[in-house]
């Protein structure tokens, strides 16, 4: 099997064991989720281009996580509507993180405190690559932790990619 199939199996096997257990949310809805607990109030259009749906498509999500007592919407000044998570939402997208956290120290269990330093170099630079292909950090990052997410939403670009060369990882290293 060659690298960029076996690194897309492994990004599957991630995102279904995180998913795993929660049917009644789509992976759009747990986005959505995730990022009004991160960013309170959000608008639709913010939602829209976070989990990568129409406006329409997000309204419609948006009425369902109401409907659940998830999120709730609030007027502001003329047409745009702010969305706030609610706190049984909060602690529905608590629980989301929680597991997608212990779902990826599971899969990183196998490895030593080294590899996983190691890893870890590889994956910044890999996300700085892609933000820096044109990704949207909001939508790579939409159902990051605040907590621990420096991977590319929080930090600066330029002052990351100069610490990436100063400490780059060498052929050898792999």
């Amino acid at each position: 099997m060659h690298l960029p199939n076996k690194f897309a199996a492994l990004s599957l096997a991630v995102t279904d064991a995180t998913l795993s257990g929660d049917d009644d949310l789509a992976p759009t809805a747990v986005a959505a989720l995730i990022n009004a607990a991160n960013n309170p109030p959000a608008s639709i259009g913010e939602i829209a281009a976070v989990v990568g749906l129409t406006h329409s498509a997000t309204v419609r999500l948006i009425d369902r996580l109401e409907t659940d007592g998830l999120l709730h919407r609030r007027r502001r000044v003329g047409r745009e509507v702010l969305v706030e998570i609610t706190p049984a939402g909060r602690r529905r997208a608590d629980g989301l993180q929680d597991r997608r956290l212990a779902v990826s120290r599971d899969f990183l269990a196998g490895l030593s405190a080294e590899e996983q330093d190691f890893l870890g170099r590889l994956v910044d630079r890999m996300l700085r690559g892609h933000v820096a292909r044109g990704s949207d950090r909001r939508r790579l990052c939409r159902m990051c932790s605040r907590a621990y997410c420096n991977c590319c939403f929080e930090t600066d670009l330029a002052a990351a990619e100069t610490t990436s060369t100063d400490e780059s990882v060498t052929g050898e290293e792999a």
